[in-house]
C-alpha cells in the first residue's frame, strides 16, 4: 500500500497525488468560467429573456445547495469520496452537452437553461462537498492550510483563464458550442481523479438503525453548538445571500445598460481570477503574522468598498477598468477569507464529520441564494437594476459585524480557536 502521506518538508506540487487533484479541481473551474459567460449570453442575447428570466435561470443555479446540502454531506461520510467525485465529473458533463446538442438538432428555450443550470448545480453540490472533505483524508492533518492556500491560487488562476476565455470563445464559437469547453473540463477533471493512486481509508461503520435524518443532525449540531464555527458559518451566510442578489443582476446590468461586450464582460469578471490568486498566496503569511480572527475581518471589510464602483460608473473603457480593479480586490479578499475559514473548521471538525461539518456549513451558507436572486429580480423588474443594486450594497457590512461580535475576533491562532471551539450544552 502507498503511503499515506508525503513527507511534510516536501512541497505539495510535488505531491503527484496533490497535483492531480489539483489540476483536476483547476480543470473543472476554468470550464465552468466559460459557462458562466456563455449562460448569459444565451440567456440575455440569444434568447432576449427579461430581468426576471434572467433572475431565474439564478435562482435555479442557487436552489440546490439547499435541497441537497445536507444529505451531499451524509453520502460524503458513508462512502469513498473519490468516486463520488468522479460520478459528478461524468454527469456534468453530459448534462452540458445537451445545450449544444439541442442548438444543432433544434433550438435552446429558457426551460432548458433553468433545467441545466440546475442539474449541474445539484451535481456540484455533491461533487465539491466530497472533494473539500476528501483534502484532509488526502494531505492529512499537518498540511490542510497549505492544501488550501495552493487550491485556492491554483483555482483563482483557473478562473481567470476561464472567464477571459470565455468571452473570446463565446465570440468565436457562439454561447452554445463554447459550453463544450466545459463539458471538456468535467471529463478531463475525472480522469485524472481516477488516476490518484492514495488509498482512501472506507468511512467507520455506522449503526444499522442510524437513520440518514439523524446523522444530518449531527452535522448540524456540531455546528451551531461550536461558537468559532457557529460565527465563521453565519457570516459566510450573510455574505452569501448579499451577493447572490447583486451577482443574479450583475452581468444582466453590464452588458444591457452599459452596454458591455460578452468579451469585455469575459475580461472583466475574468479579473478578479488575479485577486484571487493574490489573496490564496498572501492569506497564509498572513494568518502566520496577524492570526486567523483579524485576518478574516480585515478581508470581510474590502467587500462593501469594492460594490461602489459598479454603482458609480458609465459606458466605456474607463468603468471597466474601474469596475475590473474592484473585482480583483473582491475577489482577493474573498479568497484569502475563504481558504482560511474553510482551513480553520477542516482542522476543527472530527474525522468522521468531515462530510456533513462541510456540507452543513455550505446548506446554512448558500440555502438562502435561491431567494436572494428571486427577491433581485423582482426588485430589479419594479425599481429598475441601478437602484436595486444600489439598495444591495449596503447590508454588506453585516458579516463583517457578525464576526466582530463573536470569538472570531480574538482568535490569534487555530490552536486557540481549539480552545473556544467546545460545543455549547445543548438545552435542558
Amino acid at each position: 500500500m502507498p503511503n499515506r502521506f508525503e513527507p511534510r518538508t516536501q512541497s505539495l506540487w510535488k505531491h503527484a497525488d496533490f497535483r492531480r487533484y489539483a489540476l483536476a479541481q483547476g480543470l473543472s473551474v476554468t470550464g465552468s468560467g466559460v459557462t458562466t459567460i456563455a449562460l448569459s449570453v444565451l440567456a440575455v442575447v440569444e434568447l432576449h429573456a427579461s430581468t426576471f428570466n434572467v433572475a431565474l435561470i439564478a435562482f435555479a443555479s442557487k436552489l440546490p445547495p439547499l435541497l441537497l446540502s445536507l444529505h451531499a454531506g451524509v453520502l460524503a461520510d458513508r462512502r469513498r469520496k473519490r468516486p463520488l467525485i468522479i460520478t459528478c465529473d461524468l454527469l456534468c458533463a453530459a448534462v452540458l452537452l445537451t445545450l449544444p446538442t439541442a442548438q444543432l438538432l433544434a433550438r435552446i428555450t429558457l426551460i432548458q437553461l433553468y433545467a441545466v443550470a440546475f442539474t449541474v448545480a445539484a451535481l456540484q453540490v455533491i461533487g465539491s462537498n466530497a472533494a473539500i472533505s476528501y483534502l484532509p483524508s488526502l494531505l492529512g492533518p499537518g498540511r490542510i492550510k497549505d492544501g488550501n492556500s495552493k487550491m485556492g491560487a491554483g483555482n483563482s488562476l483557473a478562473d481567470l483563464i476561464g472567464t477571459n476565455s470565455g468571452g473570446a470563445l463565446v465570440t468565436v464559437l457562439g454561447a452554445a458550442r463554447a459550453i463544450t469547453v466545459d463539458a471538456a473540463s468535467y471529463l478531463a477533471s475525472a480522469l485524472l481523479l481516477w488516476r490518484i493512486k492514495h488509498h482512501e481509508d472506507p468511512p467507520p461503520p455506522r449503526k444499522a438503525d442510524t437513520s440518514q435524518w439523524a446523522e444530518i443532525r449531527e452535522g448540524l449540531t456540531y455546528t451551531l453548538r461550536t461558537p468559532v464555527v457557529r460565527s465563521i458559518v453565519l457570516a459566510n451566510t450573510a455574505t452569501s445571500f448579499v451577493l447572490a442578489a447583486a451577482n443574479a443582476l450583475w452581468s444582466l446590468y453590464l452588458l444591457r445598460e452599459l452596454h458591455w461586450s460578452p468579451t469585455a464582460l469575459g475580461i472583466v469578471m475574468g479579473a478578479g481570477g488575479a485577486g484571487g490568486v493574490l489573496g490564496a498566496l498572501i492569506w497564509q503569511p498572513l494568518e502566520r503574522r496577524f492570526g486567523p480572527g483579524p485576518v478574516m475581518l480585515s478581508a470581510l471589510s474590502l467587500t462593501p468598498l469594492t460594490q461602489i464602483p459598479l454603482l458609480l460608473v458609465g459606458p466605456g473603457l474607463g468603468g471597466q477598468i474601474a469596475i475590473g480593479t474592484a473585482t480583483v480586490i473582491q475577489i482577493g479578499a474573498a479568497v484569502c477569507h475563504g481558504g482560511l475559514q474553510r482551513a480553520v473548521r477542516q482542522e476543527l471538525a472530527p474525522d468522521e464529520l468531515q462530510g456533513r461539518a462541510q456540507a452543513t456549513g455550505a446548506w446554512l451558507a448558500f440555502s438562502l441564494r435561491p431567494f436572494a436572486a428571486l427577491a433581485a429580480g423582482g426588485l430589479g423588474t419594479w425599481l429598475g437594476l441601478h437602484l436595486t443594486l444600489t439598495r444591495i450594497t449596503a447590508p454588506l457590512v453585516i458579516p463583517f459585524l457578525v464576526l466582530w461580535n463573536s470569538p472570531v475576533r480574538d482568535m490569534g491562532t487555530v490552536a486557540s480557536a481549539s480552545l473556544t471551539a467546545t460545543e455549547e450544552p445543548a438545552n435542558p
